[in-house]
């Protein structure tokens, strides 16, 4: 199934249009906290609205997947290139490779937790134009080589001379916590000068209030 990310109708000048947009958001925030099956439903709306408040093209696509073998898990990705390659189109004209694999946690009474996800910044539609990518990995044990949140940069040093001989920058395992889709919309938005779509007061005020929610789906 394809969703829009953002609809034509909401203009930064129409504030009735994303005040009704910041009411779901805050609708679809509650609903994946809540757990259950209908989570999943929830949190695929949840990301398509923080999506289109922010940095998301007029025809981009997110979608969640889910396989009947297994009732408890789910896959959201992008959905703009029809070769099936799970970018978000970006406002700049750039895209977003986003891969965020959940599921329902019986042991917790069926909250939804984030297993593993990746975004990365790319300049094309193609993995080979990426400019950073960050990495999340539940089930990574405490001695990995890598933490289980990491960024990475592709780029070079200007002492490469820090760097291991024959490692490239972008090989480089950055900590972060927890890699939230609003920390990643930030990113874009304040240090890589990608247009948002609501005004500033409105998807920073949406972000400042969402980002502590769903940090709670990477929770152990």
């Amino acid at each position: 199934m394809r969703f829009a990310a953002c609809s034509p109708r909401m203009t930064p000048s129409s504030a009735r249009s994303w005040s009704s947009t910041v009411a779901s958001l805050r609708k679809a925030s509650d609903g994946c906290l809540a757990g259950g099956r209908e989570a999943f439903g929830h949190f695929e709306r949840y990301v398509n609205l923080l999506f289109c408040l922010t940095v998301a093209h007029g025809d981009a696509a997110i979608h969640l997947s889910r396989n009947r073998s297994q009732p408890l898990g789910a896959v959201l990705t992008g959905g703009h290139d029809p070769r099936g390659r799970p970018v978000v189109r970006l406002a700049d004209g750039r895209f977003l490779r986003l891969v965020t694999r959940v599921r329902l946690d019986p042991s917790s009474g069926g909250a939804l937790r984030v297993d593993t996800q990746s975004w990365q910044y790319q300049t094309a539609m193609g993995d080979d134009s990426w400019v950073f990518r960050a990495d999340y990995s539940r089930a990574r044990s405490a001695a990995a080589r890598s933490p289980s949140g990491h960024l990475h940069v592709h780029g070079s040093l200007r002492q490469p001379a820090a760097l291991r001989a024959k490692q490239p920058l972008g090989r480089v395992h950055f900590p972060c916590r927890q890699p939230t889709l609003e920390a990643v919309v930030v990113l874009l938005a304040d240090e890589f000068g990608v247009p948002t779509n609501a005004p500033h007061d409105v998807w920073r005020a949406a972000v400042a209030e969402h980002e502590a929610k769903s940090a709670r789906l990477f929770d152990l």
